[in-house]
């Protein structure tokens, strides 16, 4: 095997099986370029033994990369799991000519810090697809190095790859499919992805692709289906993590998924980033949505103060969103679609006492779940993009007065400790009053066998965490067990 992967979904939950979709697609594109690829997926519920078993079944002395996805295997302000270390310790040391490649959205430090036999490694921070096709070709000496920086810290020797000399991969004729080789499971949620990049540019987003053009980056629905049935006729998939940034950025693109969903022999579920203020301005896509098997929806809010949704450029938001929300869940959907409604702590002019109106707005309103996020800035940064809050933050009020702690940002109103503090002591009244289950985790409760229709009904009480680890380890279990089959 050439290149092997380690994988894992946001750890958000108890026994949150997620696939996460870039480390397949950077699969694919190896494979494509005649290299073998496999991904070890999960690995944060496995234990040492089982990690290592499944690495071992796969790395050999013919293998030249080991590949970690870094952006949910490390939580905020945490390391790299001590397990994960300790196989990728056990493993580069039985075999002392493997590469170390860690790729994903997250900081150095966890690396620089998790005490790896390997000290010297590559990181890939952007468009993985190219960039780690021209790496392994670099390797196998068939091609030039992709374009780096040199970095030394904590005795490590690392370089940072921002991208490839030559891009090739295209969205829009992207024919990703997932293979046997892959180990989807029957009925599983998977994430598929339809566009990519977003036609918007709030404030606090350091994304790629920011205000893109509004049918820029728009993959060929006929590509889409094939992918549909690809899982339908495999394993049975009908549901689906959409994960574009921001799904109904137009009409349009609403119209021609309406036409591909209708002429598809089965139905789907999937859960999608939805913008609310352009469901408010386009009134027929809510219904196109719901006739597409929309079955849960994440609409980034971020704050009904019109000050701070101003600053951020989601004006509606402070002017229009107390109103429609409701409206849009109660009267247009009929409680059908189950809403994640998503605030940030600690924007421009957001007070403990604006943040304390959105829950009496959220309970008198009878919504389904409030997901609130404390804000997230830091001061420089090797490893993505800086928002526009990040490049110019003292003109919104911020300021960064600990020189050893970039991320320690603070305003008028807050500091970034005491907005976490505060959340955390606002976690009960979050809870009793945002008791049921949020738009991905019922996407996941769904492969568990949960049935759809409860959620609306009963709230996190339903599940029983013994219950659950049981259901996730039989899923896990069935999963190492394909794995060791290849």
């Amino acid at each position: 095997m050439d290149v092997v992967l380690f994988n894992c979904g946001p750890k958000a939950y108890s026994w949150s099986l997620f696939r996460t979709l870039g480390a397949y697609k950077i699969a694919q594109a190896i494979r494509q370029e005649g290299y073998n690829c496999q991904v070890i997926d999960f690995i944060t519920y496995m234990t040492e033994e089982e990690l290592l078993k499944c690495t071992l079944n796969f790395v050999n002395k013919e293998t030249e990369v080991l590949a970690i996805s870094t952006t949910f295997l490390i939580e905020p302000g945490k390391l790299l799991p001590r397990h994960v270390i300790n196989v990728i310790n056990y493993v580069t040391d039985m075999y002392p000519k493997l590469k170390l490649v860690f790729g994903g959205y997250e900081s150095r430090s966890p690396i620089e810090t998790a005490k790896l036999h390997k000290t010297s490694y590559a990181c890939i921070t952007e468009y993985g697809e190219d960039t780690f096709v021209e790496l392994l070709n670099y390797y196998k000496n068939k091609g030039p190095q992709p374009v780096f920086e040199l970095y030394f810290k904590n005795e490590n020797t690392y370089r940072i790859y921002k991208g490839p000399r030559n891009p090739k991969y295209n969205i829009e004729t992207d024919n990703h499919l997932f293979t046997e080789q892959d180990c989807i499971l029957p009925n599983e949620t998977l994430p598929i992805e339809i566009s990519r990049g977003c036609i918007f540019k709030c404030k606090f987003c350091n994304h790629l692709l920011l205000g893109r053009g509004k049918l820029d980056y728009l993959r060929d629905m006929a590509l889409i289906r094939d992918e549909l049935i690809n899982n339908y006729e495999k394993w049975g998939v009908t549901n689906y993590y959409l994960v574009c940034d921001t799904f109904n950025d137009t009409e349009y693109k609403m119209q021609l998924w309406h036409k591909m969903i209708s002429a598809l022999p089965f139905k789907i579920n999937y859960t999608a980033y939805l913008r609310a203020d352009l469901l408010d301005r386009y009134p027929d896509v809510p219904h196109i949505l719901q006739e597409t098997g929309l079955l849960t929806a994440f609409h980034g809010i971020e704050s009904l103060s019109v000050k701070a949704s101003t600053a951020i450029g989601k004006g509606w938001s402070g002017k229009k969103a107390r109103d429609y929300i409701p409206r849009l869940y109660h009267d247009i959907w009929k409680k059908e679609i189950y809403q994640t409604c998503s605030f940030i702590i600690g924007l421009p002019g957001d007070t403990k006492e604006s943040w304390r109106d959105v829950t009496v707005w959220f309970e008198e309103n009878d919504l389904h779940h409030l997901a609130p996020h404390v804000l997230g800035l830091e001061k420089s940064t090797l490893n993505k993009n800086q928002s526009e809050f990040e490049r110019n933050y003292e003109e919104y009020g911020y300021s960064f007065p600990d020189p050893n702690n970039s991320q320690l940002w603070q305003n008028d109103y807050w500091n970034v400790r005491e907005a976490k503090e505060f959340l955390h002591l606002d976690e009960g009244r979050i809870r009793r009053i945002s008791a049921k289950f949020g738009s991905w985790y019922i996407m996941l409760l769904l492969q568990f066998g949960f049935d759809k229709t409860k959620f609306s009904k009963e709230d996190q009480k339903l599940i029983d965490n013994n219950q659950l680890a049981i259901m996730g380890n039989s899923i896990l279990n069935t999963y190492i067990n394909k794995l060791l089959t290849q």
